[in-house]
């Protein structure tokens, strides 16, 4: 049995006016507990279209947005493009596909560029999850730079760290290049109080999120797929503070 686990995400600017959207997470269910799949790429496009479907329509009417991840190998199947694409045109939550930085074995930049390209030509957003970690690194994002809408940056993968101090240059690198290529910014693992007012004041972003700000949690599945058009359309977020092209 697989679920998707939700995180929400904030406007950093209108924290308290509650969450813009969510990240989903996928579980599944092995001996009475949710855990990460054991083959993600197990998992068909059939079964991941489906119970996306079901999650968005348990979504609060204020949801504006939401991001899932796809493995390199479901990023580069036409399959998964043909799903995203069919479910962005049911509903106007706005869907983020987030390209993970894991490597998979087989698949290649001149893949990940031309799906990219695909999804781009198809109005449809592409995040680079976890910039500056393994495969999305500097040369991958130069690569898929003119494809791809936002960079998520996480701070848990720079861990353990006594403050934001010690970090600087790196959220400065990717800072900069998210302002500079006109690119959404996402900011993840933000784990204090701290670390929230530091972020808000030295690095204006799109979008925060982290165990501070909201955990995951699971997210009940719709009996129906009828995808509803109740939802906040996109033109409501906040986001634009780096000013990237809208495809709503």
């Amino acid at each position: 049995m697989y679920r998707f686990f939700g995180q929400p995400k904030f406007c950093p600017t209108d924290y308290d006016k509650g969450p813009i959207g969510y990240e989903l997470f996928l579980r599944e269910k092995i001996n009475n507990q949710w855990r990460l799949p054991e083959n993600f790429e197990a998992i068909s496009g059939e079964i991941f279209a489906e119970l996306l479907q079901r999650t968005i329509l348990s979504l609060p009417a204020s949801t504006e947005m939401i991001s899932f991840n796809l493995e390199q190998s479901h990023f580069v199947n036409a399959t998964y493009l043909k799903m995203v694409k069919r479910i962005q045109g049911l509903t106007s939550i706005h869907l983020y596909t987030e390209l993970t930085e894991r490597n998979i074995d087989g698949v290649n930049v001149d893949q990940l560029r031309s799906a990219a390209q695909q999804y781009y030509n198809s109005r449809l957003s592409v995040v680079l999850d976890d910039v500056g970690t393994a495969e999305n690194n500097d040369d991958t994002v130069t690569e898929l730079n003119a494809y791809v809408d936002e960079y998520k940056f996480a701070l848990q993968n720079l861990r353990p760290f006594a403050s934001i101090d010690d970090i600087r240059p790196i959220i400065d690198h990717w800072w900069r290049r998210a302002k500079d290529n006109n690119k959404l910014l996402a900011i993840e693992g933000i784990e204090t109080q701290e670390e929230f007012q530091t972020i808000v004041k030295d690095y204006p972003s799109d979008i925060v999120q982290g165990y501070y700000l909201g955990k995951p949690a699971i997210i009940p599945i719709n009996k129906t797929l009828t995808v509803s058009p109740r939802f906040a359309p996109a033109e409501k977020w906040c986001l634009g503070t780096f000013a990237a092209e809208s495809f709503a």
